[in-house]
């Protein structure tokens, strides 16, 4: 099973602009616009295992996600991590439904529960229901020449999240096997463009299920 580790840092809107005319100097960013669609069982049984199940619209493409074990410390993410891409009409069909049947989607999903050693019983007429979702616009920049300090080839991608009720967050990602060398350089890199960049202490997905659970008086006034 793959290991996700992946530099996180979140950015204020000042700082994502900078950043992003700064990239954009660089070369022309592959831009995404995404919706994440959030599922789990009604007894919210794989977030209480420490999971998260996620169907990813990309334009015309749908990408199946399961994370397990997800840990932020000093803004890095680590994370067990399966994804697949939905081909086939079958496979988009049966995602894209409301709800979900269980029992089947086990049958799709029994290597991956079995990779991450989730164990989540549930009855046979139990549904994944979708607890929520996102709309994110990533631009993804890929550096031939990386950034000072670590001149190999990199990609950068920035994020722009909208949560429901109009919270967003801006963030710098960077998925690397050598994140926690890279880390202080591309921090140092940023403050040489004036941008701060403060570590995350919180998924996308940890961050969405926080301000659900806010009355909405407060989630309004949040930020």
């Amino acid at each position: 099973m793959a290991t996700e580790i992946e530099i996180k840092r979140l950015l204020d809107a000042h700082g994502y602009e900078r950043l992003r005319r700064h990239l954009d100097s660089l070369g022309a960013p592959e831009r995404q616009e995404q919706v994440n669609h959030y599922l789990d069982l009604p007894d919210a049984a794989l977030r209480q295992a420490g999971a998260m199940l996620r169907l990813r619209v990309i334009g015309e493409r749908l990408v199946l996600t399961l994370k397990a074990r997800a840990n932020v410390s000093h803004g890095v993410l680590q994370a067990q991590e399966l994804e697949r891409e939905l081909t086939t009409a079958a496979e988009r069909t049966f995602w894209l439904q409301r709800p979900v049947p269980w029992q089947a989607a086990v049958m799709r999903l029994d290597d991956w529960l079995t990779a991450t050693g989730l164990a989540l019983s549930a009855a046979r007429d139990s549904a994944l229901i979708e607890v929520g979702s996102t709309a994110n616009l990533r631009l993804v920049y890929r550096l031939a020449a990386g950034i000072p300090g670590w001149p190999l080839p990199l990609t950068l991608e920035l994020d722009h999240t909208r949560y429901p009720g109009g919270i967003d967050r801006l963030e710098l990602e960077c998925e690397h096997v050598h994140a926690h060398e890279l880390a202080p350089l591309l921090d140092a890199w940023l403050t040489r463009l004036d941008v701060v960049g403060a570590h995350a202490t919180e998924t996308k997905y940890a961050q969405f299920l926080r301000l659900a659970s806010m009355p909405p008086a407060l989630r309004a006034t949040w930020e």
